[in-house]
């Protein structure tokens, strides 16, 4: 008689991370981010973009960029800022195309943050 074996396989479920993960805490900063740009594109729209703004912007993604150089050695931080900040944006009622698409222009600004602190 032969012991029985299980084979576990990865979740396929769509839930966001539980709120005390880093994952959950990423998606949330990213969507904080997002939800700034949004203000701000809004701002431009109908006149010029408000200090009040410009400045929450910075801090938020300097907070965002600290978090991404402490993750990034250990974690694959892109990947948690894309999956968790698309899915905070969605559960704040952005379609998923729209939740795409300003996860992308976080995670570029990020980027260039990154490439302008390395020169």
């Amino acid at each position: 008689m032969q012991p029985a074996v299980t084979t576990l396989a990865p979740s396929r479920s769509t839930a966001s991370a539980p709120t005390n993960t880093i994952e959950h805490y990423v998606g949330q900063r990213v969507a904080a981010v997002a939800a700034i740009l949004l203000e701000a594109l809004d701002e431009r729209q109908h006149g010029a973009l408000s200090p009040r703004t410009k400045m929450a912007g910075g801090d938020q993604l300097a907070a965002l960029h600290g978090l991404r150089i402490f993750m990034l050695a250990d974690w694959p931080f892109d990947e948690i800022a894309r999956k968790h900040g698309a899915a905070a944006l969605r559960a704040a009622d952005i379609s998923p195309r729209n939740a795409d698409i300003l996860v992308d222009e976080v995670l570029t600004l990020l980027h260039k943050i990154a490439r302008t602190a390395a020169n």
